[in-house]
This record gives C-alpha cells, sequence and structure tokens, in this order.
C-alpha cells in the first residue's frame, strides 16, 4: 500500500507573517499522522525561516542542478536547501517549464541531482488544452518523464513522486473528469513498469494536482492510480488544507 502524500505549493503568495501563522496552523492539525505525508512549500524566501516538524516536512518550489554552487545569479543550491531543513523539491512544474524555459534534459539533471543527494522530488508533467484537443494527452506526458526514468535507478524510486497537473486546469478551476484523471494516473503507472520491475513501478507514489481543492478532492484521491495531491491555490487556507488532508 502506497502511503498518501500531499504538497501544499504556495507558490508566489502570501507575506512572512501569513506563511507563519499558515504553517503554525498546519503543524498543529489533528488530522495529520504517520499515515499520511505532508510536504508544504513556501516562497523560496521565507523558507528558511520556517521549521519543519514530524509531521510537517519542509520543500523548495524550486532549485538549479546539477551544479551546487557557482556563477548562477538568483538560483538556489541543492546543497544550500539541505542547510536549510528542506527535504524535498519540486521539478518540472509547468510555470517553469512555460514561463523559465526549462526543457527536459535540463529538468531530468536537476532531478537525478536531487534524487542523488537523498531529496525527495516532484517531478511534474501534464498537457496543455491544445495537445489534449489533438488526443495526445498520454504521449506528451510520456515524452515529458521518459527522459528522467530511462536513467533512474532503483534505489531512488522512492524518493520520487510524480505529480500530474494537466496545464489547463492550473489555477483554472476546470478540472479533467474523473475518468481523465485516472486514465493518465493508470497510463504513468504503466509507463514506470516499461523502464522497471513491477515492485518498484507500484511503489512510486503518482499525484494530482491543477485545481485540486477541497471540494473536489475525496473523489479524485479514491481513483486507484492517485496517491494524493500537489496543491496550489486551496492549500493557502488552513481550513482548506485539513479539508483535503481529511478527504485521504
Amino acid at each position: 500500500m502506497r502511503k498518501k502524500i500531499i504538497g501544499a505549493n504556495w507558490k508566489m503568495n502570501l507575506s512572512l507573517q501569513e506563511a507563519r501563522t499558515l504553517f503554525q496552523g498546519i503543524t498543529t492539525l489533528k488530522e495529520l499522522d504517520s499515515t499520511i505525508d505532508l510536504v508544504v512549500f513556501p516562497p523560496q524566501v521565507f523558507t528558511g525561516l520556517l521549521q519543519p516538524t514530524p509531521t510537517v516536512k519542509l520543500g523548495a518550489q524550486n532549485a538549479f542542478g546539477p551544479e551546487l554552487y557557482g556563477a548562477f545569479t538568483g538560483e538556489t543550491s541543492l546543497k544550500q536547501l539541505q542547510d536549510l531543513n528542506v527535504t524535498s523539491v519540486i521539478v518540472g512544474h509547468s510555470e517553469r517549464r512555460m514561463l523559465f524555459d526549462e526543457h527536459d534534459r535540463f529538468l531530468c539533471d536537476k532531478a537525478l541531482t536531487a534524487l542523488s543527494m537523498g531529496f525527495q522530488v516532484f517531478f511534474c508533467c501534464g498537457e496543455s488544452d491544445e495537445v489534449r484537443i489533438k488526443g495526445k494527452a498520454i504521449s506528451y506526458v510520456r515524452e515529458q518523464l521518459a527522459p528522467l526514468l530511462s536513467v533512474l535507478n532503483e534505489e531512488a524510486c522512492a524518493s520520487l513522486v510524480i505529480a500530474y497537473e494537466p496545464i489547463w486546469a492550473i489555477g483554472t478551476g476546470k478540472i479533467p473528469t474523473l475518468s481523465e484523471i485516472e486514465e493518465i494516473h493508470a497510463s504513468i503507472r504503466e509507463l514506470l513498469k516499461e523502464y522497471m520491475d513491477e515492485d518498484h513501478a507500484n511503489s512510486i507514489r503518482i499525484v494530482y494536482g491543477g485545481s485540486c481543492n477541497a471540494t473536489n478532492a475525496k473523489s479524485i484521491f479514491q481513483l486507484p492510480n492517485v496517491d494524493g495531491g500537489l496543491v496550489g491555490g486551496a492549500s493557502l487556507q488552513l481550513d482548506s488544507v485539513k479539508e483535503i488532508i481529511a478527504s485521504l
């Protein structure tokens, strides 16, 4: 049985005081226990000002790789993140791919470096509305994942979380149907089995993102191949986080 997991991606939101208050509130939720993993990804500038707990881990929305130090103005080293008690990092989010032109090879190198250093990696994939309309959603997602899976070693499987986030659903309030979500998640599971044995393929968690919220979380999380969520806007309110956790 795969352990359920929630990633709370706050993106570039909240003041420092708001972030501290929300983080403190999340750490005291009674709904949290050892059967659930919860990772909070605060704005990068606040990362070192929040302290993880046994039930709430700290993640980074971005990191540079594979180089750990150097002349990369404005970037954050994975080594530096380790000093801040960060244990997870998001790689390949559509906003990084589209707004900052991060390509598959670069993202693969970044993910491999993070995994080799012991980080948990939320590796994102997902198609645009145009791709889905053309009926190419599954092949598009496979192409995004293949560069990483083709070189992934079995030891890293336990630290990899694949986040399916259809671009057209992120922050729009629109979501695929339950059958469409399960179709993509099931196809990702089958893709994993093409690159590794069944036990390792079944151990990797696949989570859903893209307008996942307190209202729809329960039905989405009940799908066979959905192991939790990477939640954006809905993770900015304590009551919403509480309800989403309770939906697992």
